[in-house]
């Protein structure tokens, strides 16, 4: 329990310094100076730092740390930290990805394609995650959902739930300050860190098969749905596949009327969801038997999402 407590209080605590910290390193993120910001007001994009701070006392005062994640998650902190103050190149920003990844899955000490297919992922995930931080307590709280369901997950194969628990314990200091309004959200640095710590712990609790491992990444749920239906947009619309837009799911469910915290409320209610089916999956089913079920459940969930209207290409 101390752990818990470890890492929510210093999370929180470095949030709330941020607030007056931010400005003074030139970490501040105004609405009007970027079509792509959701955010109302200023805000400080410092709240990975709080996550990374408060995950590593917490493991540390609960004996369950891990020197290549400090090390991996200190990287692509201070990536993310880089690109949000002075902006990188898509290269740039892939390579020190590439490098945080390989230090993950080589301490796993793995396959040569199962690695290669970890890599990948920590790659495609990290990066959806950034891209799912659009809104006051969007990414923040789906991500502690989807670290809950990888302690159930982890329970159930009779492994720890120390790490997953902390991650969500330190997810919960900074939405005390992300939730709408907000005054800190993530930034680059913080969904690539949380991004990172979660697919880091997927890999921990998989079978070390790409099947297993799809399995277990129906934690991600709503991360993966969103790129998903974004390059079906963006392909329809004929348009970059890389390029930014205001059309994500929870960009549109603003633009049907919803309120910032009700979209946040829905996103994590669907996130349950996926952890939900991934948990009964996962104890009912043989892994190829569930991996086939999850398939053919998010062809129909993206399939409602395009009959509602929300595939539709349309002007940003």
């Amino acid at each position: 329990m101390a752990s818990y407590v470890v890492a929510a209080a210093l999370s929180a605590v470095w949030c709330g310094a941020a607030i007056w910290l931010g400005p003074r390193l030139g970490f501040v993120d105004h609405p009007e100076r970027s079509e792509l910001t959701a955010h109302r007001r200023p805000a400080v994009p410092l709240g990975g730092v709080g996550i990374y701070l408060g995950v590593i006392a917490g493991s540390v005062v609960g004996d369950d740390w891990s020197v290549p994640l400090v090390v991996a998650g200190g990287l692509i902190l201070v990536l993310g930290l880089a690109d949000d103050r002075f902006g990188l190149s898509p290269i740039t920003r892939l390579i020190v990805q590439g490098m945080a990844a390989v230090i993950v899955v080589a301490s796993l000490g793995s396959g040569l394609w199962w690695s290669v297919f970890a890599v990948i992922l920590i790659l495609v995930s990290v990066n959806a995650l950034n891209l799912y931080d659009g809104l006051d307590g969007l990414a923040g709280l789906s991500g502690a959902v989807s670290a809950l369901g990888l302690a159930v997950l982890s329970s159930n194969r009779g492994l720890g739930v120390e790490t997953p628990l902390i991650l969500s314990a330190a997810l919960g200091g900074f939405l005390i300050f992300n939730w709408h309004p907000a005054r800190v959200f993530l930034g680059n640095s913080g969904a690539y860190l949380v991004g990172l710590l979660l697919v880091s712990q997927i890999l921990e609790v998989s079978e070390e098969s790409v099947a297993d491992t799809l399995v277990v990444s129906a934690v991600l749920g709503v991360f993966l749905l969103d790129l998903i239906v974004s390059i079906i947009r963006r392909i329809m619309a004929g348009g970059h596949l890389f390029a930014g837009d205001r059309n994500h799911l929870y960009d549109q469910l603003r633009g049907r009327g919803a309120s910032v915290p009700a979209v946040a409320l829905t996103s994590a209610a669907a996130q349950a969801a996926f952890v939900v089916v991934g948990v009964i999956l996962d104890q009912a089913v043989t892994i190829y038997v569930a991996l086939l079920v999850m398939v053919s459940l998010l062809i129909v969930v993206v399939a409602l999402l395009g009959r509602a209207g929300f595939i539709t290409p349309r002007s940003t």
